[in-house]
C-alpha cells in the first residue's frame, strides 16, 4: 500500500471518529468559535419600575450562522431559558449591543434575566442576571359627581389614575346615607369592564337622604378609594300600590284583616296596618280605631277584636312614610251575632217574711258576647215571670255568682222568681223557683161561672170573689187545664184578672180546639189561693190559622231586608209552622215563591232578617201561618232592593 492512501484512509478514519464529537452539541459550537469568543453577554439592567424594567444584552459573534432570534428570556427563578418570559430584538438581527423592556411585571418580585442569540444550530445565552421591581400600592381613582338623581336612583363613576401595580380584581362605586366614608364594607355598586373610567347606577335609595359615595378599585394589595362625594335623592312621596284584603272569619266580636304594601317609593315605610271605624265610612289614622301590623312593603294580616255585635264596620288599609300616610279602598263587614248566655241557673229563695225574701243566681257563659245586665225577675201571677211580664231586680253585669233581696212583696202570697242574663244576642232566663210570703187567712166565697162563648182556641169564663179571708187579695183570676181535673196556679195556666174581691172575668185564649177543659176561679192574698168551684167545657174544632198581617218591609239594604208580620190566632191548632214567602211576583204562595220560615210556634208578632236579594229589583212579601189545617197568608207588601 502507497503512502498516499494509507494517509488518505488515517485522515478519513480520523474524520469519522471525531465527527460525533464535533456534532453532537450545535450550541457548544454556536457558544465558542475557534477564538474561544463568548457568543452572549448579559448586560446590566438600566431602569426597573414597579411593573418595568429596561434589559440589556450584547450579541458577540454568530458563528458564521445568520440569527434568527435574539431577545432577553427572564423568570423567577435562576436560570430562565426561551421556554420561559421573553423579549425579542426586532429589525436587524445582528452582532453587537440592543436594549429591550419587559413589562406587566409583579412589583416587589424578583427577577433573572440572561440575554441569547439563536441560529440554526442552536441557543446561546449569556450569564444570568436579578433585579427586584420596586413595591406596588392600592390603586388611585377619581370619583364622579352624582347625575340624574331621583327619589330612589342615582348614576355615578370613576376612574382608575394608577393601578398601582396590581392587577385590578373589582371596583366600583361604594356608597353609604350614614358614614361619610364609605368603603365597600358598606353598600356598593361593581362592574365588570376592562376600561378603567367606568359608570354605576345606585338604586332602592331613600328619598330625601343625603348619600356619601366614592369609586373604589381593589387589587391583590388592597383597595384604593376616589374622593368622597354626596349628593341628596329628591324628596320622598307617600307609598303606593296599597291594597285593602277583603275581611274574613268575621265573628260577633272579630275579623281577619289585612293588606298589601307595594311601594314605598323611597322612604321607608314605619307603619302599616287597618283603621277601622263602624260609624266613619272613609276611616283614616286620625278618625278610626288603628291596627298596626309592622312596617315595610309586602302583605300583611291581623285580627281585630273587641268588635261590636251585628254592627258594620269600614277598614282600609294605610301605610306611612316620611312623607305621610296613604290608604288602600274602603272594605266593608258586618259582624255577627253572638250565642244566648248559657248555664244559667236561679239560687233558692231563703228567708222568706211576709214582705222580703233574699235570692240570686249564677251565670255560667256569656255566650261569646258580652252580659250587659243580670239579675232575677219575679211575679205573682205568672208562673215564667221575664223583663217584660215580671218585676226585675239588677244584679250587675258580667258573669258569675251574685245575691239579691226582694222587698215590698204581698203576705201571703206565692211568687215565682228566675234568674235572667243579657247579652247581645238577647236574654236567657234561669230555673224557676216559687216561694210564699207568710199567711193570713185565705179568701173565701169564690163560685166559678159555666163557660160560654166557647171557640177552638177561646172561652169565655166568669166567676166570684166574695171575700179577701182578712188580707189583701194580691191576684184573682181564673186558672184552667185539660190535662188536670183539678188545676191550680202552680199545675196550670193561670188568667190573672185583677186584686180585689167581686166579679171576675176572663176569655181564655190559646186553647186546643175539640178539647176538654177544666177551670175554676181563684183568689190569692198572702195566706195563700183559694180556689172556687170546677167547671168543665169542650172548645170547638180546628180551623186554618186567623188573622195573618204582613207589615211594611224595614232595613232595606242592597241584599238584605226585614220580614215582620202577626197573628192573631192559631185556628185552634197548634201551629206547625210561620214565617214568609217572597218573589218577584206579586201575591207568592208556598209553591209559587221563596220561603223563609221562622222559628217558634206562637201567635203574635215575629219577624226575620233575609240575605241573598238581588240589588235593584222589586220584591213582593206575605206572612203565612200553617197548623194541620192549612195554610193563611197575610196580604203582600212590595219592596225594592237598591
Amino acid at each position: 500500500m502507497n503512502s498516499k492512501n494509507f494517509n488518505i484512509r488515517y485522515l478519513y478514519s480520523l474524520f469519522m471518529l471525531i465527527l460525533p464529537w464535533t456534532s453532537c452539541d450545535d450550541k457548544d459550537k454556536f457558544d465558542f468559535n475557534q477564538h474561544n469568543k463568548v457568543a452572549v453577554t448579559t448586560l446590566q439592567m438600566t431602569g426597573v419600575t414597579k411593573n418595568d424594567a429596561t434589559l440589556n444584552g450584547r450579541v458577540n459573534t454568530n458563528n458564521g450562522e445568520t440569527l434568527t432570534q435574539v431577545g432577553i428570556c427572564y423568570a423567577t427563578h435562576q436560570k430562565p431559558t426561551v421556554n420561559n418570559e421573553k423579549v425579542l430584538k426586532t429589525g436587524d438581527l445582528d452582532t453587537g449591543a440592543f436594549t429591550l423592556y419587559a413589562q406587566n411585571l409583579k412589583p416587589a418580585t424578583t427577577y433573572y434575566f440572561r440575554a441569547f442569540a439563536t441560529n440554526k444550530n442552536g441557543t446561546a445565552y449569556g450569564d444570568p442576571l436579578s433585579f427586584t421591581t420596586q413595591s406596588g400600592y392600592v390603586a388611585k381613582l377619581e370619583t364622579q359627581s352624582a347625575s340624574s338623581i331621583t327619589r330612589i336612583t342615582a348614576e355615578l363613576g370613576g376612574k382608575i389614575s394608577d393601578d398601582g401595580g396590581y392587577p385590578v380584581i373589582s371596583k366600583g362605586v361604594c356608597y353609604s346615607n350614614i358614614s361619610s366614608f364609605p368603603t365597600i364594607s358598606n353598600d356598593k355598586v361593581s362592574v365588570d369592564t376592562e376600561s378603567t373610567s367606568f359608570k354605576v347606577n345606585l338604586t332602592k335609595l331613600k328619598a330625601g337622604t343625603i348619600y356619601y359615595a366614592r369609586a373604589y378599585a381593589t387589587s391583590s394589595v388592597g383597595t384604593g378609594y376616589g374622593q368622597v362625594v354626596s349628593f341628596t335623592t329628591l324628596p320622598p312621596i307617600v307609598a303606593s300600590g296599597i291594597s285593602t284584603a277583603a275581611v274574613s272569619s268575621v265573628t260577633y266580636s272579630s275579623a281577619s284583616v289585612g293588606g298589601t304594601v307595594l311601594d314605598d317609593n323611597g322612604s321607608i315605610v314605619t307603619a302599616r296596618g287597618i283603621c277601622y271605624s263602624n260609624s266613619n265610612t272613609t276611616p283614616s289614622v286620625s278618625s278610626g280605631t288603628i291596627l298596626n301590623i309592622g312596617s315595610g312593603t309586602g302583605s300583611f294580616s291581623g285580627q281585630l277584636t273587641g268588635l261590636v255585635v251585628n254592627t258594620s264596620y269600614y277598614v282600609r288599609a294605610f301605610a306611612t312614610n316620611s312623607a305621610g300616610t296613604a290608604y288602600g279602598p274602603v272594605v266593608s263587614f258586618k259582624t255577627s251575632m253572638p250565642d244566648l248566655p248559657s248555664n244559667v241557673s236561679t239560687a233558692t229563695p231563703y228567708n222568706v217574711t211576709m214582705t222580703s225574701a233574699y235570692t240570686g243566681g249564677y251565670i255560667g257563659s256569656a255566650g261569646g258576647g258580652t252580659i250587659s245586665a243580670k239579675g232575677v225577675v219575679y211575679s205573682s201571677s205568672n208562673s215564667l215571670p221575664s223583663l217584660t211580664n215580671g218585676t226585675r231586680v239588677s244584679g250587675g253585669s258580667g258573669t258569675g255568682n251574685f245575691l239579691l233581696i226582694l222587698s215590698g212583696l204581698q203576705q201571703n202570697t206565692t211568687y215565682y222568681v228566675r234568674s235572667y242574663a243579657t247579652n247581645e244576642a238577647g236574654t236567657t232566663y234561669g230555673n224557676v223557683y216559687t216561694f210564699k210570703t207568710l199567711l193570713p187567712s185565705l179568701p173565701s166565697s169564690l163560685s166559678t161561672y159555666g163557660a160560654v162563648s166557647i171557640t177552638p182556641g177561646s172561652a169565655y169564663v166568669s166567676g166570684y170573689i166574695g171575700s179577701a179571708g182578712g188580707g189583701i187579695i194580691s191576684a184573682s183570676g181564673i186558672v184552667y187545664s185539660s190535662s188536670t181535673s183539678n188545676p191550680t196556679i202552680g199545675n196550670s195556666t193561670s188568667v190573672t184578672l185583677g186584686s180585689s174581691i167581686g166579679s171576675i172575668a176572663a176569655t181564655l185564649t190559646g186553647l186546643s180546639a175539640g178539647t176538654s177543659y177544666y177551670a175554676r176561679v181563684y183568689a190569692t192574698n198572702e195566706a195563700g189561693t183559694a180556689y172556687g168551684n170546677l167547671i168543665s167545657f169542650t172548645t170547638t174544632r180546628y180551623t186554618a190559622p186567623t188573622g195573618v198581617t204582613t207589615y211594611q218591609v224595614g232595613n232595606t239594604g242592597s241584599t238584605y231586608v226585614t220580614f215582620s208580620g202577626d197573628i192573631a190566632t192559631d185556628g185552634g191548632s197548634t201551629l206547625t209552622e210561620r214565617g214568609f214567602v217572597y218573589s218577584t211576583s206579586s201575591n207568592p204562595t208556598l209553591s209559587s215563591g221563596t220561603k223563609t220560615t221562622v222559628s217558634g210556634i206562637s201567635v203574635g208578632y215575629f219577624s226575620k232578617s233575609v240575605t241573598g236579594f238581588n240589588k235593584y229589583t222589586t220584591y213582593y212579601v206575605r206572612a203565612y201561618a200553617t197548623n194541620a189545617y192549612g195554610t193563611t197568608y197575610g196580604s203582600s207588601a212590595a219592596f225594592y232592593t237598591y
